[in-house]
């Protein structure tokens, strides 16, 4: 990773930087913007067959026109992942080590958020494929974040040089899982499910909610802690 990209201050520095969820929204809002241009120009030069030097200069990636194929490869696998993939990433510089559990998939948490994901979507494919309202398109996008935010916060670890990251992809998934509230709201105001199944969906739906915003108010305070 160069050293403009890199979230934890002067290397020279005795003590590295500490990122609060704050600084990190921003390095994922810039990040953000990064993968979204990235992708236009792919989209655009698919088929061109100087396809990489032209995004690479469209990117500002002009060093990595005169590096050789390994090399352009590996910085490539870098900027190209997701959210989990960042984490473990993350965790490997920070030497980070799991100090609640050892895996995002035995999180509660996680646990929770993902079987709802499941069976929401099944629920959407069983029972609204056929429905076109934005209303359940909406609730599709979103539904398959918060479990997934998660597990990218998790993958930043808990440690203080990470600890925001972690916050701030939780931040996301909250964000998405009020969304996904909203768009189920409108779901059982148009009378789209059987009352029923709505309200059992929403429940869970709200349950996921809530306890990721009790988790986001347990990981500030754990961060507070840190710096105090």
């Amino acid at each position: 990773m160069s050293e403009r990209n890199q979230p934890f201050g002067n290397s020279e520095e005795n003590d590295p930087e500490i990122w609060n969820e704050h600084r990190w929204e921003e390095f994922f809002r810039e990040s953000d913007k990064r993968s979204e241009k990235y992708t236009q120009l792919l989209e655009k030069y698919m088929d061109h067959p100087e396809r990489d030097k032209i995004i690479a200069e469209e990117m500002g990636w002009s060093r990595l026109l005169d590096e050789d194929d390994d090399e352009h490869d590996e910085w490539m696998d870098e900027f190209i992942i997701d959210d989990y993939e960042e984490g473990e990433e993350w965790k490997r510089l920070t030497g980070y080590e799991p100090t609640d559990f050892e895996n995002f998939e035995n999180l509660p948490l996680y646990q929770r958020a993902f079987e709802f994901t499941i069976d929401a979507m099944n629920m959407v494919n069983n029972r609204l494929a056929d429905v076109d309202d934005e209303s359940v398109r909406a609730f599709a996008r979103s539904v398959t974040v918060p479990a997934a935010k998660i597990a990218g916060g998790f993958g930043f670890g808990f440690e203080m040089d990470s600890l925001g990251g972690n916050i701030a992809n939780c931040k996301r998934g909250l964000n998405a899982a009020n969304l996904m509230l909203d768009a189920l709201y409108e779901i059982g105001e148009k009378e789209l499910l059987n009352r029923d199944i709505y309200l059992e969906f929403y429940t869970r739906a709200k349950e996921v909610r809530d306890e990721l915003a009790i988790y986001i108010v347990e990981l500030r305070e754990r961060f507070r802690r840190g710096i105090s």
